[in-house]
Order: structure tokens, then sequence, then C-alpha cells
């Protein structure tokens, strides 16, 4: 009669002692995370990131550090269940607001936790922006800054200005909404590319790169790097062959039961916007000439 008893004794044991076990283990990993927060820190050497964004964009900065060649930097992961290499983010952030902004983000060039070393080689940056009131009214695009080290294979650093900037030239790319809650509405994409001095960029889309470049890490420490980014006054169509420009805006075209490309001739069709059917972009206007 005992063995039973015995038996269902054990079992309880274990079911008590099993959530203990997990429970400890938690509190180590906690634990030693807790450590590694304290121990961990920036480098002394830094550069700072002024970044400038037009009316109703805002910016996402992420730094990313990774361990410098050498260091095998391998830690535990409890969600992965084994061990991988450490990485490193720093996000800064610039507020979606209705006036222009500038903000100065201090990027340290090193990183240090639990003896591992690592060293700045990106800084990420996505703009995101705002053309209307609804919550589908939104784009985003991306650039970035690559920190590069003087031995890069490969890679030779061009005279570093004394504060370097970096051009995004944001264009907002119509089209007709396919989204069922704003079927034929006007949708937009955004489009950034790098600028030159003059803030132009190339006519020919596919020849255009996105906004950044590389910075020789040597070279960086204590100094101003701007990233610029300003919203183009035009918009353009978001795809080839689509619209047709006419004095009086753009006429999206009729296509056919097999393309929606335009014709020769063309026809139009007429699209919503504002509660209102329209049949030119963006003024809403009657019928212009067709440019030649």
């Amino acid at each position: 009669m005992s063995k039973p008893s015995l038996s269902l004794n054990l079992k309880s044991l274990l079911l008590l002692t099993l959530p203990l076990i997990g429970a400890c283990t938690s509190a180590g990993q906690i634990a030693q995370s807790s450590i590694e927060d304290i121990t961990s820190h920036y480098g002394p050497d830094s550069f700072t990131l002024v970044a400038t964004t037009p009316a109703n964009f805002g910016l996402t900065a992420k730094s990313q550090y990774t361990p410098l060649a050498g260091q095998d930097c391998r830690t535990y992961s409890a969600g992965l269940g084994g061990e991988v290499t450490r990485r490193h983010q720093k996000t800064d952030q610039i507020d979606v607001k209705d006036i222009e902004q500038t903000a100065r983000f201090n990027i340290p060039l090193s990183y240090r936790i639990a003896g591992c070393e690592m060293e700045l080689t990106r800084v990420d940056m996505a703009v995101d922006g705002r053309y209307g009131t609804s919550s589908l009214d939104i784009g985003g695009d991306i650039g970035g800054i690559s920190v590069i080290g003087s031995t890069a294979i490969g890679y030779s650093a061009p005279p570093l200005a004394e504060n370097p900037e970096f051009r995004g030239l944001c264009t907002w790319m119509f089209q007709l909404s396919v989204a069922r809650i704003e079927k034929n509405g006007i949708s937009k994409i955004l489009s950034c590319s790098a600028a030159n001095t003059d803030w132009d960029v190339s006519p020919d889309y596919f020849e255009r790169s996105k906004p950044g470049g590389s910075i020789e890490r040597s070279n960086i420490s204590g100094k101003n790097v701007k990233f610029t980014f300003r919203l183009s006054k035009d918009e353009e169509p978001s795809m080839n062959n689509r619209w047709v420009k006419t004095t009086k805006g753009w006429k999206p075209c009729q296509g056919s039961a097999t393309s929606n490309r335009c014709q020769t001739p063309p026809t139009f069709k007429k699209f919503k916007m504002n509660d209102r059917v329209c049949t030119v972009y963006p003024n809403c206007a009657e019928q212009g000439v067709v440019n030649e």
C-alpha cells in the first residue's frame, strides 16, 4: 500500500521542483543581463549626427555595432536556445511634426559589453512622411552611412570635409490606389535619392542612389556629420507610361483589358480625390492640353 503513495509523493516533488529550476534559470539570466547592462558602456570617441527633416516628416537613426575582428563575443540566447554573436544597436529619433526639424545625436564609435569590444559599422537612416490626414497617407524610405576602417579591402576613403553632409531629396510618387477603402483614389509612395550640392538628382530614376555614403572611422571623431532630407516641390507618377502630363496637370490613362499602360492615342479615366470626381492631378481641374 505504500508504493502508490511514494510514487505520488515523488511526482508531487518533481512538479514542485521543475518550476523552481526554471525560475532559478530565468533569475540567473536576468541577473547576468543586469550585470552586463551595468558594465556596458560606449567608448570616448564619437561624432555628432546633425539630422534635418522637412515638415510632416520624422526620422529614425539606428547606429549598428559589431564585434572587432578576432573577437568571438558569443552569448547565450534563451529565445533561440543557443549561442549567438553579440550585436548592439543605438536608436535616435525625430518624431513627425508639421514643421522642419533639426536634431543633434551623439554617435559613439565603439561599444563594450562583458569584455566584448564592438565598433560602429553603419548608421541606418529611415525617413517617414505624411501626405494627408488618413492613417493610410504615409510613406517612407531609407538611406545610411557606412563607417569603414582605413584597412578595408578595396576601399579608398575620399577626402573628408570638415563637416561632411549627405543630402536626400524626397519625392512623393503618386498612383491610383488599389486599396478597397480608397479604390480609384490617389495614393503615394515616398522615394528619396542622393542629391548633389545643388540638390539635383538624375532625371533617370534608375540612375539614382539612396541618400548616404561612406566615412572613414579614423577621420570622423569629434566632427559634425550632416544628414539633410528635403521634399521636392514636384511629384512624379510611380510608374512610367501610366499618366500623361498636360498643361493643367497629370491625367491617368484608361489602359486596356490586358494592360494599364497608355495607348496611342491615349484615352483617359476619372479618379477620386477629396470626395470629388477628377480628371487631372493634382489640381482636380478640367482637361488640359496634352504636351507634345
